[in-house]
């Protein structure tokens, strides 16, 4: 069987690393984009500039599956620079794909893109659903025109996905590393009244998520990646913290100290909107690690 070509964007990223394991090396062939000159080998890694409209047309040919994972640091200071490499990283890029592929003429069967939970803003309207109203918002704005850049591969007649990716755990990277070491150390921090939804999945349940939406033509649209395990901030920690570190001291910082430390960025810090899981549970996907309990099992041993 010939193998099928799958194209990654933010390669160096958590979710992306574990894509490129998870992914079958003899089902697909997997090639990479980078921003870094001295990773490029141009057999499987190659070069673009979304600021300069470049990129490698060898990596575009032939490619049947684009998965776009890249995007500058949400959580790093948000300065006008800042804001302007978080959006040309996540909605430039994308149409810079999209223009490249129009020019030659061939499209992908399947534009995979990551989003995020952000797209609800602050909602107080229950589980919200993914034909629900975006938020308002920088952050919101940003994910409606990441959706939207997105969206135009269908004029091509590709396939199109989009995550809205909640918070992803694993032990080796994100929220959860920094989080298990202060417990260890005696104290954990609950952002703001600890009392908003805390939205979260696995690693390796959106990157299989990911290989199953490759395979599986009837997965159209929008997805919230978000466990149906609900739970707020606090009952999350608490949670956390009777598996991990019992002892620990949890510390609230409220919401006008984070807001004085971290800026517009504290509404990340506190917590979003509460995302259905209905529609990910109905696509015939399983997930592996469905609640926290089955998280802490898998990375700690807990």
């Amino acid at each position: 069987m010939k193998k099928e070509k799958v194209l990654i964007t933010g390669a160096s990223g958590s979710l992306a690393r574990r894509l490129i394991l998870s992914l079958s090396h003899d089902q697909f062939d997997i090639v990479c984009l980078t921003t870094n000159p001295t990773k490029v080998n141009n057999t499987s890694i190659f070069y673009w500039n979304v600021e300069n409209n470049q990129v490698d047309e060898k990596a575009l040919a032939n490619c049947h599956h684009v998965i776009h994972l890249a995007g500058h640091g949400i959580m790093n200071p948000w300065t006008p620079k800042n804001r302007r490499l978080m959006y040309s990283s996540r909605v430039q890029a994308a149409n810079l794909l999209f223009e490249q592929f129009k020019a030659m003429n061939t499209s992908p069967k399947t534009f995979i893109t990551a989003s995020a939970v952000g797209y609800y803003g602050h909602s107080n309207d229950g589980l919200c659903e993914e034909s629900y109203e975006p938020g308002i918002g920088w952050l919101s704005e940003m994910c409606v025109d990441w959706e939207s850049a997105a969206q135009q591969f269908e004029t091509i007649g590709t396939r199109v996905v989009q995550l809205r990716i909640s918070l992803l755990l694993s032990k080796h990277a994100g929220f959860l590393q920094p989080t298990t070491l202060s417990m260890k150390l005696g104290v954990a921090t609950v952002f703001g009244t600890g009392n908003r939804p805390f939205e979260w999945i696995h690693l390796d349940d959106v990157a299989r998520f990911i290989q199953f939406a490759i395979t599986n033509n009837h997965i159209i649209g929008p997805y919230n990646m978000a466990s149906p395990h609900k739970l707020n901030q606090i009952q999350f920690m608490k949670e956390l913290k009777r598996r991990i570190a019992k002892y620990a001291l949890l510390i609230k910082l409220p919401s006008w100290f984070l807001g004085i430390i971290f800026g517009q960025r504290s509404i990340i810090l506190e917590g979003g909107s509460a995302m259905s899981s209905q529609k990910l549970l109905d696509s015939g996907f399983l997930l592996n690690y469905p609640t926290l309990a089955s998280v802490i099992k898998k990375e700690f041993n807990r």
